[in-house]
């Protein structure tokens, strides 16, 4: 019996394939959880901030928590390490932007 080669196609598909079946846990399950929880959270903050301008340093800090928890998901859950960046990148941002502005606000 003589072997057959596979194609790209057929190797590429299979590497997909292994890429994106990832065993789902309870850590897991818990941490889409709490993405879930603060992107409604950070949702309603946005709307409230649309009325009262004041909220701007609360609303600020949890889409910075957020864009945290959602580079943790993907780096760990979807494995996608471009995105992983981008959202580490901004949420980082916007946590030393609150922070100085927090702090540049109650002049300490």
């Amino acid at each position: 019996m003589a072997k057959r080669k596979k194609s790209k196609k057929e190797s590429n598909q299979e590497k997909k394939a292994e890429q994106q079946s990832r065993p789902i846990t309870r850590f897991n399950i818990i941490f889409i959880n709490i993405q879930l929880f603060l992107t409604f959270f950070t949702i309603g903050l946005f709307v409230w901030y649309l009325f009262d301008s004041s909220v701007l340093y609360l609303f600020q800090l949890f889409l910075g928590i957020t864009l945290l928890v959602m580079a943790y998901n993907n780096q760990i859950i979807y494995r996608r390490k471009k995105m992983t960046i981008c959202y580490s990148i901004v949420g980082i941002f916007l946590l030393i932007l609150d922070l100085l502005l927090y702090l540049a606000v109650s002049g300490v």
